[in-house]
């Protein structure tokens, strides 16, 4: 059996003090992998900088996120890096050398994103580009996979909108009855963020002057896991004017509760924020009561395999989330006539625009129910015309029909 004949090349990576040559040599079986050898040793040798080794994704992918990525960005946001990498690229690619990753590879996994909320593709395709562009930059990777990738297309967001008559109805009497009632009205009564709510503590609010100081949110960074993070943005840091019914709801809750400053409005028997889950469970249990979810539909068997069969999270789906309160909050200020410059200030926007691009959507929205309620004006109005149009000639000819004598016989 004949052996492969290996290739050898001499690289000069320096003098000695007499003047020789200091040679390194590399063998390989191609011309082209001698040359990209040698190459790995002038760039290590003579500029300093050694060609690092490939590596598995998951093991690059850490070290990325560790160093270019969580110091710089919000505890929120590192969250949903953390969810799209060990949800989806960590499980379909960390095994995976990060050299044996093809460009069509990674935009067939984009692709699968089909559907999916915008914001989802965009962390995927985010994540994927900035690893591998980094990747390419420390010389590990010859040519960045993720130069081309197309965005594929997403689903149809939810559109923005304030609750209706009947999910208000359903709403106060969810605040009415259910024992977490006072969590649904801080949402109704002040449009805080979700995080925002379950970050209240009775020393935030100042029953004298009737407000209640924003200053801090609750994130679930690990599963299940309730942490007291920064708020969102600077803006966030607010006061919010309290309307007297929820602040007679907050003072008989204090008195009942017989709450310390420190301690949170919402919180477990040990006194901690809610977790994660126990927050779903009370959001289910609030919108069942207001008559705002829909059952879940499984299978038998999936069913059968539930350890919680009754579980409001096995059994419900919320056709609400925290932030329609927080677009019905400022649908409510808007019909108030509140300038958009203050409301940007009551409901902690970072950006001007934001507010005004709400105010935006409203005034199109009264415009078209404006235009309906013209179209109904005009309609009724018409149709008394046409009405009066046709009546008035029978009314006529009525009136000149000549009555004959009856013939005799």
């Amino acid at each position: 059996m004949s052996q492969t004949k290996l290739l050898r090349g001499r690289v000069c990576i320096g003098k000695t003090p007499d003047g020789k040559n200091i040679n390194k040599y590399v063998t390989a079986e191609t011309e082209e992998e001698l040359e990209a050898k040698k190459e790995a040793i002038r760039v290590e040798f003579i500029t300093g900088a050694a060609i690092k080794k490939d590596v598995p994704l998951w093991e690059y992918a850490e070290e990325w996120y560790r160093v270019k990525k969580e110091p710089h960005i919000s505890p929120a946001t590192r969250k949903s890096y953390r969810t799209m990498l060990t949800k989806y690229i960590l499980p379909t690619f960390g095994i995976r050398h990060l050299r044996a990753i093809s460009a069509m590879q990674l935009q067939e996994f984009l692709n699968g994103f089909e559907g999916k909320s915008k914001s989802q593709i965009t962390l995927a395709k985010t994540i994927l580009e900035a690893l591998f562009q980094q990747a390419f930059a420390e010389g590990i990777l010859e040519r960045n996979p993720a130069c081309s990738l197309v965005r594929p297309k997403q689903g149809k967001s939810r559109k923005r909108r304030a609750l209706t008559k009947e999910e208000v109805a359903g709403v106060m009497e969810a605040i009415r009855k259910n024992e977490h009632g006072l969590f649904l009205a801080v949402l109704y009564y002040l449009g805080v963020r979700r995080g925002e709510a379950l970050g209240l503590q009775w020393g935030d609010i100042d029953f004298d002057e009737a407000q209640v100081h924003i200053q801090r949110d609750i994130d679930y960074r690990v599963a299940n896991f309730a942490m007291e993070g920064a708020l969102k943005t600077e803006n966030a840091d607010r006061f919010i004017p309290i309307d007297p019914e929820l602040l007679v709801m907050l003072a008989e809750a204090k008195e009942y509760d017989e709450g310390e400053d420190d301690e949170y409005i919402f919180h477990t028997e040990d006194g901690m924020p809610w977790s994660e889950n126990t927050y779903k469970r009370n959001w289910l249990r609030l919108m069942h009561d207001a008559g705002c979810t829909t059952d879940k539909i499984l299978s038998d068997e999936e069913r059968a395999k539930l350890r919680r069969p009754n579980d409001p999270i096995n059994l419900w789906e919320a056709t609400l989330t925290p932030h329609y309160f927080r677009h019905n909050f400022v649908t409510l200020l808007y019909r108030a006539g509140v300038d958009p410059l203050k409301a940007m200030k009551i409901v902690g926007h970072s950006e001007y625009q934001t507010t005004a691009d709400i105010y935006t959507h409203l005034d199109q929205e009264m415009l078209r129910a404006t235009a309906d309620d013209m179209a109904d004006v005009f309609k009724k109005v018409n149709t008394a015309a046409r009405k009066s149009r046709y009546e008035k000639p029978q009314k006529v000819l009525a009136a000149r029909v000549i009555q004959f004598p009856k013939a005799s016989c």
